[in-house]
């Protein structure tokens, strides 16, 4: 993985794919030390499976060391320093293991971009090859749109900010609804992408399950 080539795909595009970039061991490692600590976290809100926050990098370094390695690779230093210019003073480690339910859409099952502007590295655990695995949806190219639309909202309360596509900006999701794209991958999978990108979690259904860790980064 080449750090200028991603950065030129985040910012022509919002985000960045790469394919099976965990394997063997390491992907091992990652699911097998994720699923203890959503096994042993306490019961939350979360209305779609099984949630954790579990802090942040520095800290899972001695928590959790296979999960905190696994966004500690050579190339993703040097992507999130250049990114931030080597002042990335915010990070928190976020795991999911979500499944069919009937408990309604999510603000985020909406198209939208984040309130808080945040960059992301995102692991798929478990594979996620078809629509019913609920795969993470993005608008190629939406980021600069999104930005102005965030940017838009300074000065309001946090939940006041609309930031939802369908529901606050309906002519805006007229034009681009044909363009949204999902993002298929095998456990392993890495998405790297910045949130003013139009983004959105698909729907699981049938026996399905999807797995994923993230990391959160920002400037506080």
């Amino acid at each position: 993985m080449k750090t200028d080539f991603v950065l030129k795909q985040l910012s022509d595009n919002g985000f960045y794919v790469h394919d099976n970039f965990l394997q063997d061991k390491a992907l091992l490692g990652l699911q097998e030390s994720c699923a203890k600590v959503l096994f042993n976290a306490p019961d939350s809100d979360y209305k779609f499976g099984k949630a954790a926050r579990i802090g942040s990098l520095e800290a899972n370094r001695i928590k959790n060391p296979p999960i905190a390695k696994a966004f500690e690779s050579k190339e993703l230093n040097e992507i999130r320093d250049k990114v931030f210019n080597n002042d990335c003073n915010f990070t928190e480690i976020f795991l999911t293991h979500e499944f069919t339910n009937s408990n309604g859409i999510e603000r985020n099952g909406y198209l939208h971009f984040d309130r808080i502007w945040t960059f992301k590295y995102f692991y798929y655990l478990s594979d996620v090859n078809t629509l019913e695995d609920g795969p993470l949806k993005v608008v190629p190219a939406s980021h600069y749109m999104g930005a102005m639309l965030r940017t838009r909202q300074y000065g309001k309360p946090y939940e006041q900010q609309d930031n939802r596509i369908q529901i606050n900006y309906p002519e805006v999701y007229e034009d681009i609804q044909d363009t949204i794209e999902p993002i298929f991958g095998k456990a392993g999978t890495l998405v790297i992408f910045n949130t003013d990108t139009f983004h959105m979690g698909g729907n699981i259904t049938g026996k399905n399950e999807r797995k994923v860790c993230r990391l959160h980064m920002r400037q506080s």
